[in-house]
C-alpha cells in the first residue's frame, strides 16, 4: 500500500480550531435571507459547522471549518441553559448526538413525548424519519456534538418540521421565512397531511426499548483491548501498543471488517465509526496509515499532539474541541501531551464497510511489533486486514 506526504500548509486546510469558528446563524442571516432569530429557534442558539462536504446541501451547509468527504457533517452546538431547537425529523440521514459538557436531554416522538438524558461522552444515534429535539438541561452553557451521516450530498436536504412547529414558525416569522427555508431543503408538514417543500417519506415512531439499542453509555463500556483477545489472538500489550491504552467503540456498521470491528455499542450506518480513546499521559498508538478512510480526531479533554509523515515528523497540537481530518494514505499518530488522563474522539469515515480493512503499519512500526511480539502477532493482525510495510 502506497502512502502520501502532506505538508503542514496542506494539512492546515484539514484543521478546524474551535475558537476560530463562526456561528451558522450569522451565515444564514447574510446569505440566505433567514433572520438570525429564526435560525437560532429552528436549530439552536449557536451552531458551528466543523466539517462538511463542500458540495453538501441542506440548512447546515454554510462554510464548514473543514471541507470533508461526502456523507458526513460534524457540528458543535453551544447551548445556554434551556436552549433547544424545534422538534424536527431527518428523513435520509442518521443524526447522532454526543454530550461534550454538561447534560443534554434528547426527546423523540410526534410530540417529543419520549426522552433520555446524556452525560458527558454518552451518545445516541437517532434513525431516519423520527422527530427529535435536544435540550441543555444544566444551569450552565453546555456543548453537544452532532454527527449527521448519509450516503450522498442529496441526503442532507432532508429536514422536515411537524405541524405544530410549522404553525409556530409561520405565526412568529411569516410565510416568507418558511419559503426561504424551503429553498435550502426544509419541508413543512401540516395537520391535514399536506407538505410544503421537498417530497419526504412519512415519519416513524420508535419505542424506548428500540431506542435503547442506539445509545452508548461510556461508563458502561469496556475498551476494545479488553474485548477482542479471543477473536483476534493478540496479547493485551500488543493491542494497546497498536491502538491506544483504552479505546472504546461507540458506533460501527454491523459486520464491519478490519481490526476495529468488535463490540460496538451502537450498530450504525455503513459509512462511519465513532470511537473514544481514553489515554494516560504520554499514551499514543504506533504510527500507522488508513488508505481508504478519513480519520478525524477531536480533542475532548486535555491536549493531544497529532503527528503525521513517514517518521511522524510533522505535528499540530489540539486543544479541547479542536479537530483535524487526516486524509487517506497519510501515516499518523496521536499522543496525550497533558499531565492527566485525556480523551480523544476518533471518527473514521468511508464509503462502505469494506473500506475499513485499510490499515497499514510503516516499516519502523512493523519492526517494533515483530521484535517485541513475533510473527504470530503480525499474522493475527494480517487476518484482520492490517498490512505491514517492510523497509
Amino acid at each position: 500500500m502506497h502512502t502520501i506526504d502532506v505538508s503542514p500548509d496542506e494539512m492546515a486546510r484539514h484543521i478546524a480550531r474551535f475558537d476560530e469558528q463562526e456561528s451558522q446563524s450569522a451565515h444564514y442571516a447574510s446569505d440566505a435571507g433567514i433572520p438570525r432569530e429564526a435560525y437560532e429557534i429552528m436549530a439552536a442558539k449557536t451552531l458551528y459547522l466543523m466539517m462538511a462536504p463542500e458540495t453538501q446541501g441542506g440548512p447546515m451547509a454554510q462554510k464548514p471549518g473543514i471541507s470533508g468527504s461526502p456523507g458526513t457533517s460534524i457540528i458543535l452546538a453551544r447551548c445556554p441553559p434551556g436552549d433547544k431547537p424545534l422538534l424536527h425529523a431527518h428523513h435520509f440521514t442518521v443524526e447522532s448526538f454526543m454530550c461534550l459538557t454538561g447534560r443534554f436531554r434528547i426527546r423523540w416522538g410526534t410530540t417529543g413525548e419520549q426522552q433520555i438524558d446524556l452525560n458527558p461522552h454518552d451518545m445516541i444515534a437517532v434513525p431516519p424519519g423520527v422527530d427529535r429535539q435536544f435540550e441543555n438541561i444544566t444551569n450552565d452553557e453546555a456543548l453537544l456534538l452532532v454527527i449527521i451521516s448519509g450516503t450522498s450530498d442529496e441526503d442532507f436536504s432532508d429536514i422536515s418540521m411537524p405541524p405544530s412547529e410549522t404553525e409556530f414558525m409561520r405565526a412568529k416569522f411569516g410565510q416568507p421565512v418558511l419559503n426561504a427555508y424551503t429553498k435550502i431543503g426544509t419541508a413543512w408538514r401540516h395537520v391535514d397531511g399536506r407538505i410544503d417543500g421537498p417530497n419526504i417519506p412519512a415519519t416513524i415512531e420508535i419505542s424506548s426499548t428500540e431506542m435503547s439499542k442506539r445509545i452508548a453509555r461510556l461508563s458502561n463500556m469496556r475498551p476494545l483491548s479488553a474485548t477482542s483477545e479471543d477473536s483476534i489472538g493478540v496479547p493485551l500489550e500488543a493491542r494497546e501498543m497498536v491502538a491506544a491504552k483504552n479505546l472504546y467503540l461507540l458506533m460501527a456498521p454491523e459486520n464491519q471488517g478490519g481490526p476495529l470491528s468488535h463490540h460496538a455499542a451502537i450498530r450504525g450506518p455503513e459509512s462511519i465509526n465513532v470511537l473514544i480513546a481514553e489515554c494516560p499521559p504520554g499514551d499514543s498508538p504506533l504510527l500507522h496509515a488508513h488508505h481508504h478512510t478519513v480519520e478525524t480526531f477531536m480533542c475532548l479533554t486535555g491536549h493531544f499532539r497529532i503527528r503525521w509523515g513517514t517518521e511522524g515528523e510533522n505535528h499540530i497540537d489540539l486543544n479541547p474541541n479542536d479537530m483535524i481530518a487526516v486524509p487517506p494514505g497519510v501515516d499518523r499518530q496521536f499522543e496525550n501531551i497533558a499531565d492527566d488522563d485525556a480523551r480523544l474522539l476518533v471518527i473514521i469515515t468511508g464509503a462502505s464497510r469494506e473500506d475499513y480493512n485499510d490499515i497499514s503499519m510503516p516499516p519502523k512500526s512493523t519492526a517494533i511489533i515483530r521484535e517485541r511480539f513475533g510473527e504470530a502477532v503480525i499474522a493475527a493482525y494480517q487476518q484482520r486486514g492490517v498490512s505491514f510495510r517492510e523497509a
